[in-house]
C-alpha cells in the first residue's frame, strides 16, 4: 500500500467516511445500485478524493429508507427524492419546535425579565 493510499485510508477512518463500495457493503446492497441512487442525487457524497466520492456513515440509514420506500411502497426514484426531502424538512421543523419549547420553558421557569 502506498504512503498516500495509507494516509487517505487513515483520514477516511478518522472522519467515518465510506467509499461507494464500503457504503454498499454496509447497507447490504450492490455497488451499482448505490451508484444509481447517487446519480439520482438520493445519496450525496460528503467529500471527494481524486479517485472516488466519500459518504458519511449516516448514508447507510438513508439507503435503508430508500429501499423501504422502493420495495414496501413501490415508490419511483423521483418520488423517493421528494419524500426524503419532505421528511428531512419535517424533522428539522420538529427540532426547531423542540428548541423553541425548551426556550419558552426556561423563560417561564425563571420568570420573564423585568421591564422598567
Amino acid at each position: 500500500m502506498s504512503e498516500q493510499t495509507h494516509a487517505l485510508t487513515v483520514w477516511r477512518t478518522e472522519h467515518s467516511l465510506l467509499t461507494l463500495e464500503d457504503l454498499a457493503s454496509a447497507a447490504g446492497l450492490h455497488p451499482e445500485l448505490v451508484d444509481v441512487f447517487v446519480r439520482y442525487q438520493l445519496v450525496e457524497p460528503t467529500a471527494h478524493t481524486s479517485s472516488c466520492p466519500l459518504f458519511s456513515t449516516s448514508s447507510v440509514e438513508r439507503l435503508h429508507r430508500i429501499i423501504r420506500l422502493r420495495h414496501d411502497l413501490g415508490v419511483n426514484l423521483a418520488a423517493v427524492g421528494v419524500i426524503l426531502e419532505m421528511t428531512e424538512q419535517i424533522e428539522n421543523l420538529r427540532s426547531d419546535l423542540e428548541m423553541l419549547r425548551k426556550q419558552s420553558e426556561r423563560r417561564n421557569n425563571y420568570g420573564s425579565p423585568v421591564h422598567l
